[in-house]
């Protein structure tokens, strides 16, 4: 499970972190590199919590926030948000940067630590928009703001800038947000191959899910579900028959849904693969996709939970079946 937690809560690991960082890498700097550890404990971590109230800045500094992205029990990346903007931060680095080490990257950790960066930043700046800026030889790094609904808004020689909504927003997807509720239509697949079934493994928990995802506004289910199984794993499936209609009730659990109220509309779909084609091992989010043996699905966590039970006679050819499914 990654986790975005404030500076100060482990001084050993983010020592160790920070020494190794790179001194300037795709415009995060870090004047830290190579600091020993009694330098980083008695002079970088006071400065780092006056920073973070706004006491003995310089002049062209704004209060600063740290955090670091973990993984169980290791630091994976910085993530930093400055309060407000200067002109200079307008027409430069924005309100956050960030850096994944080189080990983590290509994972999705960047846009899930991003995305938990986006939520607390929310609350602190004070601008209608969070700014960003990424170098133009850096596309995994736009890549990840536009997962995290950002938008090129300009550029110069060597930049572009970004802007991400303050307001949280569902994109293009048929989604609702409203106080601590979350409502989406989705879609999901079941993709079979000798004896064994396609599941993504959550980076949450480990847990098993079906490939899929929202429904665009002014999509219908098929055409979804047919997009993102190809955008998942790179092999144009068929959508055959819909197996499973289901309305899933549960409390979100890692991520920007942690505990949040979800509500999800969801259509299943058997799906008609080509022969010999090759699945990809990893989604755009860096999550596992993985085959599951149907005889293994009792034994194996898969959610929701009520697919444990149906999802063997589907395969099977069982009529379409409508679930009701409340896990609160």
């Amino acid at each position: 499970m990654l986790e975005l937690k404030k500076f100060n809560t482990d001084l050993e690991k983010e020592w160790a972190f920070v020494r190794d960082m790179p001194e300037n890498e795709n415009g995060l700097t870090n004047s830290y590199n190579g600091v020993s550890k009694q330098e980083f404990e008695e002079k970088v971590l006071p400065e780092m919590l006056k920073h973070e109230r706004g006491e003995d800045l310089p002049d062209w500094m704004v209060p600063e926030t740290m955090l670091y992205l973990w993984k169980e029990n290791e630091i994976v990346g910085q993530f930093r948000i400055r309060h407000y903007l200067t002109d200079a931060l307008k027409n430069g680095s924005g309100h956050i940067g960030y850096y994944i080490a080189k080990e983590y990257r290509n994972k999705g950790y960047g846009t899930e630590g991003l995305k938990q960066t986006l939520q607390i930043a929310r609350q602190i700046v004070p601008e209608d928009e969070i700014y960003l800026r990424v170098n133009k030889d850096n596309p995994a790094s736009l890549k990840v703001m536009q997962k995290n609904g950002g938008k090129v808004v300009g550029d110069d020689e060597g930049h572009f800038f970004v802007r991400i909504p303050k307001k949280v927003e569902c994109s293009e997807d048929c989604c609702i947000e409203q106080d601590n509720y979350w409502f989406r239509y989705r879609t999901g697949a079941f993709i079979v191959r000798d004896g064994k079934m396609l599941f993504v493994k959550s980076m949450y928990g480990g847990y098993y899910y079906t490939i899929g995802g929202g429904v665009h506004l002014g999509e219908d289910s098929k055409s979804c579900i047919e997009r993102e199984v190809f955008e998942e794993t790179g092999v144009k499936c068929t959508a055959n028959r819909i197996a499973i209609t289901c309305e899933n009730l549960f409390v979100g659990v890692g991520g920007p849904l942690e505990g949040r109220e979800c509500h999800v509309l969801e259509y299943y779909y058997i799906m008609d693969a080509p022969e010999n084609a090759s699945f990809k091992n990893v989604n755009d989010e860096g999550e596992k996709l993985e085959w599951v043996s149907i005889d293994e699905f009792r034994n194996a966590d898969i959610r929701p939970r009520f697919l444990k039970k149906e999802l063997k006679g589907v395969i099977e050819g069982v009529p379409l079946i409508h679930v009701i499914n409340d896990e609160r």
